[in-house]
């Protein structure tokens, strides 16, 4: 009768332990769930403040209505995405100062390919660049 006697309380024993670490285990892991809670609340707020932050964020449907209108030339747009490399190359060779050497041309020649340079993505003004190397400089383009 003894050993059962023992036998139970050192059962009672053993589930009161049991039932205590229990206990601090579930106070433990629900404390570190209410802390990742707050950071993924906290990074959800700092992420909905950095998208309102955004440069288009303020676009409204009238500055968007009024971007469409806007005044572009599209042809020269189109030109330039699709002519102005085969037109910059074509000048650049014709119009460089190195063909020009020991004349009076040289200097025109020198401007000429300058302004060719700084616009090498601009259609209409390399066509005009192609109308003063044909005037100043007497260059016959095929």
């Amino acid at each position: 009768m003894k050993n059962i006697l023992l036998q139970v309380k050192t059962d009672s024993v053993v589930v009161d332990t049991i039932s205590s670490t229990d206990s601090t285990t579930f106070s433990i892991w629900f404390w570190v769930a209410i802390i990742e809670f707050v950071i993924i609340v906290f990074l959800f707020l700092k992420l909905k403040k950095n998208r309102k932050d955004l440069k288009f964020g303020d676009l409204s449907k009238d500055k968007m209505r009024n971007a469409k209108k806007s005044d572009v030339d599209m042809d020269n747009l189109m030109n330039s995405i699709n002519g102005s490399k085969d037109l910059y190359k074509e000048l650049s060779r014709t119009c460089h100062p190195d063909r020009f050497i020991n004349s009076d041309k040289q200097k025109v020649a020198e401007e000429i390919f300058q302004e060719i340079s700084k616009h090498k993505r601009d259609f209409k003004k390399l066509t005009e660049l192609k109308e003063r190397a044909i005037t100043e400089l007497n260059i016959n383009f095929k």
